[in-house]
Parts: C-alpha cells; structure tokens; sequence
C-alpha cells in the first residue's frame, strides 16, 4: 500500500476521525501528501456533483463535529457523468436533492420553482431533468466559489444555508443515522422556522419550502436525536466565529443573508418545531 492510500485508510478507518465523504477524504489526502499533489474529483453521486465535489473544500470529520480538520484545495478538473447516478438508491437522489432545493433558496427562485414543477420526473430518473438541475446548480456553486474562493468575503458563507443546524444533527445522530442531505433538509426547515421569527421570510415561502422537502421524501421531523447535543454540537461549528453564532436566513426565496447572534430561545424553539 503507498503512504498516501495507507493515510486514506487511516483516515477512514476512523483512526484519526469520524465517517467522510470519500470525495472529501481523497481531496484532503491529496492537499497534506507531499504537501499536495494533483487530483481528480469523478463525483458520482447527485450530492457530490452538484455540491461536495465543486469548490476545494476538503476535510475529515471529528467526533467533535462535521469538517473540523480539512483545507482548501482545488481539483484540477471535476468529471460529472449524470449516467452514473441511475445506479443510485431513492434515498441517495433525494440526499442530493436537499441540496438542490438549498441552490433554488439560497440563489434562484427558478429553479426553485423547476424543482417544485419538476421534481417526480427527477426522482425517476429523465435525462432532461436531471441535467437541467445539476447543470443549473453546479453553476451556481461555482459561481459563488469564483467570487470568495476561501469564504473570506461572506460570499461563500450562503451555501450554509441548513447547515448550521444540519451538520449537528447528521453529528449527533447515533451512527450517524442521518444522511448529510437528510440532516440539511431538517437544518433548512429549522432556519426558515427562524427567519419567519426574526420577521424576514413570509409563511407563505417558509411553507412551499417545507412543502417541497416533504414532496421530494426527505425527514419532516428530526427522530432518535437529543436536542441537547444538537445544541452542543452546533457551540463547535465552523461557522460559529469567536463564540458567535451565524445563521443563513432567507428573506425571500431566492434571497438570504447571514445574520450572528440568534438567541438561544429562538434556536431552541425552532429545533423543537421538528423533533419527534
């Protein structure tokens, strides 16, 4: 075995962290062997084409918490054969559906709307649909990466939206029984519940938001999981920055802004609106 693939091993052995994606393990194994060498993202599953593969972000995960060790580092080309996710369980497109919604919330009410008019067809698999949506949202991502490569101008900071929530959840669920998507759709529900609070998004968007999620079969409530150590979880996020909290909240579909400090109460209570 060469050195490299014997850390990957390591790595996902869980010797040093908890379970990666193995996009994100090889891309992080790739930046620290020999102080980088070039790589090759073939993404083949719908959440790593239209999202995880796109933008040199790589870690592990800790015990700790989701994406606590990894770098930025850039593939030198990311091959995406929407051929190979007709081998892909339900459960897997509609992981990397959850994220689609996320592009259509977070940056394009039509797509969002494609989405909504559209989704069944995906699920089965139409070669139109499903190249529309992950053309349209690998674009999306790569476009925001472009204009804040290393998430130092807030930019990039949008793509979090559901995350916040999300990764605590997928972190603290047993066995991490939530897929990342899964745990992001929960996460999404969660930061509309907080917007509508915080008097930015109208009920009318936060229910064809959740009413989408639901549509596509992802979770409508967060089950087998202690809202204490989603909390927990969520005080070692990345995005928290010198003990302050930062949520992406969306003021209208196709519109958010990140926004610090949302009190713990609201948190809370938001969290409690989707457990079981």
């Amino acid at each position: 075995m060469v050195p490299a693939a014997g850390l990957a091993a390591a790595l996902a052995s869980g010797v040093l962290a908890a379970p990666s994606a193995p996009g994100d393990l090889a891309g992080f194994v790739a930046a620290i062997y020999k102080r980088g060498v070039p790589f090759i993202q073939v993404p083949t599953t719908l959440l790593a084409q239209i999202d995880s593969a796109i933008g040199g972000k790589t870690a592990v995960d800790l015990k700790t918490g989701k994406n606590l060790v990894g770098v930025f580092y850039q593939p030198k080309l990311v091959f995406a054969d929407t051929k190979t996710l007709s081998s892909l369980s339900v459960r897997q497109i509609r992981n990397g559906l959850s994220e689609a919604i996320k592009y259509g919330v977070i940056d394009d009410p039509k797509l969002f709307d494609y989405i909504e008019a559209h989704h069944e067809e995906f699920l089965k698999g139409e070669d139109k649909v499903l190249n529309f949506i992950v053309g349209r949202c690998a674009k999306i991502k790569a476009d925001i990466v472009a204009a804040d490569e290393k998430e130092t101008k807030g930019l990039r900071t949008i793509l979090n939206f559901g995350h916040t929530v999300g990764h605590a959840v997928e972190a603290a669920s047993p066995g991490y029984k939530y897929h990342h998507g899964e745990a992001v759709g929960l996460g999404m529900r969660v930061a509309a519940r907080i917007s509508v609070n915080r008097n930015l998004l109208s009920a009318k968007d936060e229910a064809r938001i959740n009413q989408l999620i639901t549509s596509v079969g992802l979770p409508e409530q967060i089950k087998g999981v202690k809202l204490s150590k989603i909390l927990d979880l969520m005080q070692h996020d990345k995005k928290f920055v010198a003990g302050h909290n930062r949520f992406v909240l969306a003021h209208r579909i196709g519109k958010v802004s990140v926004i610090s400090d949302i009190p713990l109460s609201i948190i809370t209570k938001a969290i409690k609106a989707y457990s079981a």
